[in-house]
């Protein structure tokens, strides 16, 4: 259970780290908003699924397969799963502290190298309050404590089953051998002359007699080498197969404990081995893999329990979706093998019946459909100009200060050009 809920502490405060980053309450709303979604006494709007949108394709960064209307599915059903986890937690009377909120509000400060005060500035440009941001933060810790509570009592992975699954994978416990092992070796550069590289030769050959004759192979190693593993006295390590050149490894598996080789030669020289231990391959005893097994078992086991959760939420929710053409009322979301339809004859609204319902707005279908379409081409429109000019319209300055220490970790701009980066960023507000 404790790995479970390290497990589930670290996935899900990094995503709420991600969301808090990106999240804008503002961004898209000044393009084009609409009620998309209700779910019971909340509604979504096509802003925050929008927005939604933005945050997955730059999580996927380019690598996303669907359509458009496959990642709107994606982030309105995110959404909804989340605006039930809320109201679930909500409904178990689990609260989030105010240190706990003032706690990640550091921890984003720090990791994005803020200074104090920098960050209220930052939400101030984009239209919002640090009080309106902390609310943010507390629904998405609130969301990680719901769902760790809730799976906590629905993933438990017994002893037997560790067992079972310990036997059931014998081969993905095994240890291959491997052997500890010290080396002197004399380097032969590329293009070295003949006669240096005879002389070369001999100087290993004469060292081989050295510890052969008895001398300390550590001593002789640190006199000799040229290897950095010279001042360890020649000490690599374990080392397993497949692991070095194929010509050092062949002579180290036909060697005994405390067996010292003739000279090896590989592309960098020559070496005289000496095999201080080897450890034969095995296959590990079950107390060294118990913790293991474990989380592989209850991230399989969190995974199934995760769905039926969420299914079990949205058949007693009242959800009603209005994003696509035909408005998907009194569903669950989209097509997905894991959801599942709420029966229409079982709710009712404003005391008409769903099939009185939709009947009444039959005539109505084709002119949304037609209004619907319009208003999204205009957006997309208004997208592809503001994205054209500015980049995209959905960036806040949270992202570009990401993006920039981004391309930081990924070496592509050095630490001076993103110090530099940065500043120009926080001067802009």
């Amino acid at each position: 259970m404790r790995l479970l809920k390290k497990f589930i502490n670290q996935t899900f405060f990094a995503i709420l780290l991600f969301l808090i980053l990106f999240l804008s309450d503002t961004a898209i709303a000044k393009v084009f908003d609409r009620v998309v979604a209700k779910v019971n006494s909340e509604i979504i709007t096509l802003s925050s699924v929008n927005e939604r949108v933005e945050l997955i394709k730059q999580k996927m960064r380019g690598d996303y397969q669907g359509g458009e209307e496959e990642v709107l599915d994606e982030a309105l059903n995110t959404i909804v799963e989340e605006k039930l986890q809320l109201q679930e937690g909500k409904k178990r009377g689990l609260v989030v502290d105010d240190s706990s909120v003032e706690a990640a509000v550091k921890n984003i400060e720090q990791k994005n190298g803020l200074q104090e005060g920098q960050l209220a500035v930052m939400l101030e440009s984009e239209g919002r309050s640090m009080e309106s941001y902390k609310n943010h933060i507390r629904d998405q810790i609130l969301v990680s404590k719901v769902v760790r509570f809730e799976l906590g009592s629905r993933v438990n992975i017994s002893g037997s089953k560790i067992t079972k699954y310990y036997h059931n994978n014998q081969k993905d416990f095994w240890e291959p051998g491997k052997a500890r092992v010290r080396h002197i070796l004399i380097l032969t550069e590329e293009g070295l002359s003949a006669d240096k590289k005879k002389e070369k030769y001999l100087l290993a050959k004469s060292i081989l007699r050295e510890v052969k004759g008895g001398r300390d192979f550590a001593a002789a190693a640190k006199e000799y080498s040229e290897d950095i593993s010279a001042s360890e006295g020649g000490d690599v390590g374990f080392v397993e197969k497949g692991k070095m050149v194929p010509e050092f490894e062949n002579a180290v598996y036909r060697m005994k404990e405390g067996e010292i080789s003739d000279i090896v030669e590989t592309e960098y020289g020559y070496h005289i081995i000496k095999v201080d231990k080897i450890l034969s391959g095995r296959t590990l005893p079950l107390k060294d893999v118990n913790n293991k097994i474990q989380l592989i078992l209850s991230k399989k086991k969190q995974n199934s329990a995760y769905e039926e959760w969420m299914n079990e939420l949205r058949k007693s929710a009242f959800i009603e979706i209005l994003l696509f053409e035909k408005p998907k009322k009194y569903t669950n979301l989209f097509n997905s093998k894991n959801t599942r339809r709420l029966d229409p004859n079982s709710i009712k609204s404003n005391g008409l019946s769903q099939q009185k319902r939709l009947s009444r707005n039959k005539t109505k279908k084709k002119k949304m459909q037609d209004k619907w379409e319009e208003m999204y081409k205009s957006v997309e429109k208004s997208k592809k100009i503001n994205s054209d000019q500015n980049g995209s319209p959905f960036q806040t300055l949270e992202q570009k200060l990401q993006q920039i220490k981004e391309l930081r970790s990924d070496k592509m701009i050095t630490e001076a050009e993103y110090q530099k980066r940065k500043q120009k960023l926080l001067n802009s507000l």
